[in-house]
């Protein structure tokens, strides 16, 4: 294995140890990289292997390791540069590395599904829309039960849901509400599941994790707290 490849398995079993919620021991400050300098390091490992048949076979494995992992999201961003005023060794929070974790992980997940073909079979998959008066319907839900973190509109969730925006929403409900809501209006869509929800990969919870269709479809519950209200703007809805 190359310097490159090993690095590239770092950056993976860093990403499993924060998921874990493993104890991150020191680490040097060059272990930190930018967005720029990962896609550097990604060229010279795609570089490495001797036919298409290797790289594919080391890029699923490696895909295989993070594809369901999702990181806490943190308002504002944390600043991952070398400071020649300190040792090189250098000791982060939880949240900062949660942080880099997300972002790293996003790039890969990102780069990994365009190398492996994956991309495109997700984009033959979209949710489409059935009934254009959801939109309308999404509006009086916010009203009622404010469904949505306030910097985010309907227009934007159905965005998401039909892969039209690239935005990442953050929900304002609990994730058994959350769900009792889309099986309510799975009618007003096409290809519309729990599961093609949570494959947007842009849905994250109200304490800010990624919504995977593991973690939404256990969400589901027999009396979910906003089930009235909700209940109550779909008897209305006119």
């Amino acid at each position: 294995m190359d310097e490159t490849s090993l690095l590239i398995k770092n950056i993976i079993k860093y990403l499993i140890d924060v998921y874990d919620d493993d104890e991150i021991s020191g680490k040097s400050q060059g272990f930190f990289l930018t967005i720029k300098d990962l896609d550097k390091l990604l060229q010279k490992y795609f570089l490495f292997f001797k036919n298409k048949n290797e790289l594919l076979s080391d890029l699923r494995y490696n895909y295989n390791l993070i594809k369901n992992m999702s990181f806490p999201y943190q308002e504002g961003d944390f600043i991952y540069v070398r400071d020649l005023s300190i040792e090189n060794t250098i000791y982060y929070t939880k949240e900062q590395h949660n942080n880099y974790s997300y972002r790293i992980h996003s790039h890969l997940i990102k780069v990994f599904e365009e190398k492996l073909g994956l991309k495109k079979e997700k984009e033959t998959n979209h949710i489409t829309i059935k009934n254009k008066r959801i939109l309308h319907l999404l509006t009086q839900l916010n009203l009622k039960i404010d469904f949505l973190r306030e910097d985010f509109t309907p227009e934007d969730f159905i965005g998401v849901l039909t892969g039209k925006s690239e935005r990442e929403i953050h929900l304002n409900i609990d994730n058994r509400s959350f769900h009792y809501l889309l099986t309510k209006i799975k009618e007003y869509f096409f290809s519309f599941t729990i599961t093609a929800v949570a494959k947007t990969n842009k849905i994250h919870s109200k304490r800010g994790t990624l919504l995977k269709p593991s973690n939404l479809i256990s969400a589901k519950g027999d009396y979910p707290s906003l089930k009235d209200n909700i209940d109550e703007v779909f008897n209305n809805f006119k």
